[in-house]
């Protein structure tokens, strides 16, 4: 005889993982997993219900997205050219870039001791921090380069997934998606689809944060 399928609520879940409620909920619609929750309720509102519950065994699941979300292996494969406290506040789409970014940085000259100090996601684009020899001219172009070129980039990427993806301007945050995650940019402003870098909205690029 089969064992009947454990379940938990979605708060001991989220304490289990060590996240909050709200943030397992945003992961969960992010990943198209909503449907893998059930409730007893069948007028209960996803993002409100207190009786919502998820299998156990999915517990392992998110374990794996989190670890994803948070750059694990990331972090241990590039630890030589990260600083201790690195920041890295963006989705998992754009680990491709994380990655462009630190094999880059492994092959600068020893001498401009440069270190990604933290990556984050601004207008819908990734801007980047440095740790490097701020003094060297050479270092300093090289560092301006590898920043714009990496956000031109984000631009293209969904930063939810990491599939093809453009530039969708929003009135509560602008993101870089694919058609499959848009919905987290709705709704749009009139211009959206037209403007594939918002720096060419009227501002000057040397007007971008260099984070």
């Amino acid at each position: 005889m089969e064992d009947k399928m454990a379940f938990i609520s979605l708060q001991s879940a989220a304490d289990r993982l060590g996240v909050s409620v709200s943030y397992l909920r945003d992961m969960l619609d992010r990943t198209d997993r909503i449907q893998t929750v059930l409730d007893p309720d069948p007028s209960a509102d996803f993002w409100t219900s207190t009786t919502s519950v998820i299998p156990e065994r999915d517990i392992r699941t998110y374990e794996h997205m989190l670890a994803r979300r948070r750059f694990v292996r990331f972090r241990e494969k590039y630890a030589d050219v990260l600083v201790d406290d690195v920041e890295l506040t963006i989705r998992p789409g754009w680990k491709s870039l994380l990655e462009r970014v630190a094999e880059r940085l492994r092959w600068m000259p020893p001498a401009w001791n440069a270190r990604l100090r933290k990556a984050r996601e601004k207008s819908g684009y990734m801007t980047l921090g440095f740790e490097y020899d701020s003094g060297r001219e050479d270092a300093r172009n090289e560092i301006a380069r590898l920043r714009e070129e990496i956000r031109l980039s984000s631009l293209s990427l969904c930063e939810e997934c990491g599939r093809n993806g453009r530039f969708r301007y929003s009135p509560s945050r602008s993101l870089a998606l694919c058609d499959r995650h848009a919905r987290l940019a709705a709704p749009t402003l009139p211009g959206d689809g037209e403007i594939a870098d918002p720096a060419s909205d009227g501002a000057s690029i040397n007007e971008l944060p260099s984070a």
